[in-house]
């Protein structure tokens, strides 16, 4: 029989957060226009359509590696620890993480909505080109956003 101590319960929780946190971060790394992956991609694109395919696939499975490395581990450790209540304590750990995957994931659409109504409304360009950054920064979270909700499912169920 295993027993449960509050230190324990505690650690499983928190493998569940922080694996949240890794698989979100890994997520903006490898979605981001800021780090190299993006660029790299966006670089392929001058060769061609089928390099940019090509490279974009490869790019894709190498991006799903440390998630699922992470999730495997938390699902471990939290079951070496304490049984599937250890794996259900993670998975509550890692839905603490669950409004601010909601706030990130709804800042794409909303962004792309106000370039629309700019657009609709007809107003200066500048504020197109406003809106078309915001956008190209709501479409990175909205990936962080999907990130975390197929991390999250996969730690549930």
């Amino acid at each position: 029989t295993l027993t449960l101590t509050p230190f324990i319960a505690t650690a499983c929780v928190s493998m569940g957060a922080v694996g949240g946190l890794i698989i979100g971060l890994i997520t903006e790394y490898y979605t981001s226009h800021s780090y190299q992956p993006v660029r790299e991609v966006a670089h392929s694109c001058k060769t061609g359509a089928a390099t940019n395919m090509i490279y974009g696939i490869a790019l894709g499975f190498k991006s799903a590696i440390i998630p699922v490395i992470v999730l495997a581990l938390v699902i471990y450790m939290s079951f070496a620890f304490s049984d599937m209540y250890g794996v259900a304590l993670a998975a509550i750990g890692f839905l603490s993480n669950l409004a601010t995957g909601l706030s990130i994931d709804v800042y794409g659409p909303v962004c792309d909505n106000a370039g629309g109504i700019a657009e609709m409304a007809e107003l200066h360009p500048s504020v197109r080109e406003k809106t078309d950054a915001l956008d190209a920064a709501g479409n990175t979270t909205a990936a962080i956003g999907k990130g975390f909700a197929i991390g999250s499912a996969a730690l549930v169920s």
